[in-house]
């Protein structure tokens, strides 16, 4: 499968137990500050089809009392499947209804139901990808803007679901026990957006890539950082974003963060998933912020041991 051709689901290169084909859409509800995601993807190797859709608020910041938690682990891969038309197990279905353009996705389980469609307001942006030898297997990763509407109830309450959204699409080996510190953030206003991916322990990080969508142009994040302003208790709580685009625009935001869910779907490192609203342009904006941590360093600020901010001071976080 080339890049041009994201919706189909890749057929491993490798036995490579590593090996996967990823998708993941988000929501938010941002007079409730509520924020969910659907994310799940694919193990070939494994025959496994891991995920499911979360949802949170303030209310909760775990796995046992969030809104909402069904990130399913062992599922088989539903026969036949493509990336974005399969129904799991655990009752998701997505439903290509146009490609690259126009998405369903329905479920219903456990007191959370919901019938959804995402539309897109932008192409498929595909982040630079490369490998270290030249027989690595292929990876590739991209993100596109969009607008997700329909409704979710959650026991027995109906809510409105009308919002800003992104997905996000990636495939290849990804072993994440060798992940570092960095951060996963995006803002959308609607017609403009950002997303960066941020690496570092140190307060300043810098951005490794992302894109800009402003004024109908999309262009990628040619440098810039991401500065961690205050802490929360597991994570950053206010950041700045600095970066400059290939069309020589700057990029400014300011976010501030709920403290989020921490999510350990992946056991060899923890992310604090935040709902984030940002001052971008002088204007207000909604998004998302994944502080993302090796499992062994988050045990220890769960702990009490260390602080977010002493983050630096650990050599092998």
């Amino acid at each position: 499968m080339s890049a041009a051709n994201p919706d189909l689901l890749v057929e491993s290169p490798s036995d490579h137990s590593h090996w996967i084909d990823s998708a993941c859409f988000y929501l938010s509800v941002p007079e409730l500050r509520l924020h969910g995601i659907i994310f799940y993807f694919f193990r070939p190797n494994l025959n496994l089809l891991t995920g499911g859709p979360i949802i949170w608020d303030p209310s909760g910041q775990t796995a046992l009392d969030c809104l909402h938690y069904n990130f399913s682990q062992y599922q088989p891969i539903p026969k036949p499947a493509q990336k974005f038309n399969f129904e799991a197990a655990n009752s998701l279905q997505v439903t290509t209804l146009e490609p690259q353009t126009r998405y369903a996705l329905t479920y219903a389980f456990g007191g959370l139901e919901f019938e959804l469609e995402w539309q897109a307001t932008a192409p498929l942006h595909a982040a630079p990808t490369s490998t270290s030898k030249q027989d690595d297997p292929p990876s590739f990763h991209a993100e596109q803007a969009g607008h997700m509407t329909g409704w979710l109830k959650i026991e027995g309450q109906r809510i409105p679901v009308d919002c800003t959204s992104l997905r996000d699409v990636s495939y290849g080996v990804r072993d994440y026990a060798k992940i570092y510190p960095g951060a996963y953030c995006w803002g959308s206003s609607g017609p403009d957006v950002f997303q960066t991916l941020s690496m570092g322990r140190e307060k300043e990080q810098k951005i490794l890539s992302g894109f800009l969508q402003q004024d109908g142009e999309t262009a990628r994040l040619v440098e810039g950082v991401r500065r961690i302003d205050s802490y929360s208790q597991y994570g950053a709580k206010r950041v700045t974003i600095d970066a400059i685009d290939a069309l020589g625009r700057r990029l400014h935001a300011e976010g501030q963060l709920d403290d989020g869910l921490l999510f350990s779907g992946n056991t060899t490192h923890t992310v604090v998933w935040s709902f984030t609203e940002w001052d971008w342009n002088e204007r207000q904006c909604w998004g998302d912020n994944q502080e993302f941590y090796p499992a062994p360093t988050f045990r220890r600020m769960a702990r009490g041991e260390i602080s977010p901010a002493e983050l630096s001071t650990i050599k092998q976080a």
